[in-house]
């Protein structure tokens, strides 16, 4: 017996515009990671975001449209995370620090964005294969430029091959470093972002020293 005052048959909620659009975005971001473009499916996509293909076609008409968008928007997404520590308060240490904190907490928080950008699966279309390689190529680009005053303050040459070298090995770093978080979930963050931070500022020989 149902509750007084309580329809057994309440019409479902219709979502706005917006929100329909994010949900399918969303769920794109997952199966794209996932599965790749070639193996992905409007279909799949419609259905894990609860939509229909009639629904999705409103704002995306091709695949193509909807894995450019959600690259582009989930690159900007990344990059927005990166510069927030990179441009934070404090000394470069600080930065460095704050650096690695909000990469970690933005691959833990977007899995699937991490694995679409860093460890893209090949589309089987060379155009867009090469758009995906146009954003590593950005990344790096942005964060040269957001490094470059600690790094010439360090007495780096930033017209020689020094600034691309170090970009890719904090870079790589990082990646590195939150892929190996997502295995030990249970280590203490700021362990991991404090010795991280050791080994980045201190190098190798002072690797141990705080």
């Amino acid at each position: 017996m149902s509750s007084p005052g309580v329809s057994v048959n309440q019409p479902r909620r219709r979502l706005r515009g917006a929100e329909r659009r994010r949900r399918v975005e969303a769920a794109a971001v997952v199966a794209f990671a996932n599965r790749g473009y070639d193996a992905t499916s409007l279909g799949e996509i419609a259905s894990a975001a609860g939509v229909t293909r009639t629904v999705m076609y409103d704002h995306f008409p091709t695949k193509r449209a909807l894995f450019l968008q959600v690259l582009a928007s989930q690159h900007e997404l990344m990059l927005t995370e990166i510069a927030r520590g990179i441009t934070s308060e404090g000394g470069p240490r600080d930065r460095v620090r704050a650096t690695l904190a909000a990469y970690l907490e933005f691959t833990r928080e977007h899995p699937a964005t991490r694995r679409l950008l860093l460890d893209p699966i090949p589309s089987g279309d060379p155009e867009l294969d090469q758009v995906v390689r146009g954003y590593l190529d950005d990344r790096a680009d942005a964060i040269s430029g957001l490094l470059s005053a600690d790094l010439a303050g360090a007495g780096v040459d930033l017209g020689s091959t020094s600034l691309p070298v170090i970009v890719a090995v904090v870079s790589g770093a990082a990646d590195g470093l939150a892929q190996w978080w997502a295995l030990h979930p249970d280590t203490p963050f700021d362990d991991v972002v404090d010795a991280a931070t050791r080994l980045l500022w201190n190098g190798l020989p002072r690797a141990g020293d705080a």
